[in-house]
């Protein structure tokens, strides 16, 4: 069983229900692999805690940032969580009473000298070091989803992979040598559905924020459906609770799979109805040169950092020799110094705030980088695709070089 430290001390009571609110989230998966989760604090009501009532009435003390999902999952927690008062910074007054930990999570990188005594700590147990801070760091919550991860053996990872491919051949059985439509979610994705224009393939994949949309579940009636950003639907934040409500109602619909990134499949299954198991396929991605569009060859994509791009394309390409492409807009190169535009862009910006507030250091990013390199990503897995003989067309226009190259009107 693992034991898991919080690092360093939480100095009041919201950073500490913060922190614990998070973890019930983040280590769901791993919950029968946990002895305790340990939490030091400095507070001065130490004594007016209890980890296992604040569990049992979480929404009562729920941010109302958060997923209130979360607090649904929190007695589970009971019995796990441990609250250990300390007045030293490096915890040189409790550390007779840490046992063996498997795990140091720093969740507070604002002064140097914290990482340097994580580090310390961590390499006294032969911990894995997790850094955490969701002010600062921008893959936060994937790093921290990366260390749960390393709570299982590598019998059960393999398991995981292992029925994830099996359920992907299944499909791809019946899925293989249709035409297929690919839609992402930018602006010109609302002009489709409102003007209803003829979609003509057999398959449909929708990703992201499009897995809510109503109208555009209904008029484009799609098999598949993608997502993978660890903030915006595997993270806390109210916004990916109700992406993942979203996700639930959706999934209803018997005839939809799930496809998204590997290491997300326990959350999902966490979040959807047994019903939906089933149907929610992960795939596993690492550091490659070159793009895989043969996933029945080898089930691994390309790490990039756009959905299209490591999943969606890839997933396509296998299926079908002949992929339309809709609402994947990109954005002129001098308008790159902020986020792109989504379909239904007011009603998208208001939700996605909450996050702003809760992951602060997920958008502290360079964005004309990003999308320099998502033009030079889509150009080469596109390449990729001609070279092998499929037929790729953009259907509505984009600012993407090789898909402006590559349009040919509705």
């Amino acid at each position: 069983m693992a034991n898991v430290l919080f690092f360093p001390a939480l100095p009041n009571r919201p950073l500490l229900l913060d922190q614990v609110f998070r973890a019930v989230w983040h280590f769901l998966p791993a919950l029968k692999k946990l002895d305790r989760l340990i939490f030091p604090y400095g507070g001065d009501d130490f004594a007016l805690l209890d980890a296992d009532q604040i569990l049992g009435a979480a929404r009562a003390y729920l941010s109302r940032d958060f997923d209130p999902a979360i607090a649904g999952y929190a007695p589970r927690f009971q019995g796990k969580i441990q609250f250990l008062h300390t007045q030293a910074g490096d915890l040189s007054d409790v550390a007779s009473q840490l046992p063996p930990l498997k795990t140091v999570v720093a969740w507070n990188l604002s002064d140097g000298r914290f990482a340097a005594v994580a580090r310390e700590i961590a390499d006294r147990h032969g911990a894995e070091l997790v850094l955490a801070d969701p002010a600062v760091v921008q893959q936060e919550t994937l790093l921290t989803l990366r260390g749960v991860h390393k709570l299982f053996e590598q019998r059960e990872l393999h398991d995981l992979v292992n029925d994830s491919y099996r359920r992907f051949s299944a499909h791809l059985k019946a899925w293989k040598g249709q035409t297929i439509s690919l839609f992402g979610n930018g602006p010109s994705l609302a002009k489709v559905v409102a003007s209803k224009a003829p979609i003509r393939s057999n398959l449909r994949g929708i990703c992201n924020s499009t897995i809510g949309d109503a109208a555009a579940l209904d008029y484009l009636k799609p098999q598949l459906m993608f997502c993978g950003d660890p903030v915006q639907h595997c993270g806390v934040s109210l916004y990916a609770g109700r992406f993942r409500a979203d996700l639930a109602r959706a999934m209803e619909d018997p005839s939809r799979v799930l496809l998204t990134q590997l290491g997300y499949v326990p959350y999902f299954r966490e979040a959807l109805p047994a019903s939906a198991h089933d149907r929610v396929i992960g795939i596993g991605n690492d550091r490659r040169p070159q793009f895989n569009i043969d996933l029945d060859k080898e089930f691994l994509t390309a790490a990039t950092a756009n959905i299209f791009t490591m999943i969606v394309l890839p997933v396509g390409l296998t299926i079908s020799k002949q992929v339309d492409i809709y609402g994947c807009d990109g954005m002129s190169f001098a308008a790159a110094t902020k986020p792109w535009s989504h379909a239904n862009e007011d009603d998208y910006m208001g939700k996605m705030a909450v996050t702003h507030r809760v992951h602060a250091g997920f958008w502290k990013r360079n964005y004309e980088e990003e999308f320099w390199s998502y033009c030079k990503d889509m150009e080469d897995i596109l390449a990729a695709a001609s070279a092998r003989g499929i037929e790729v067309h953009a259907r509505t226009p984009s600012y993407v070089p090789a898909l402006a190259k590559r349009f040919r009107s509705l």
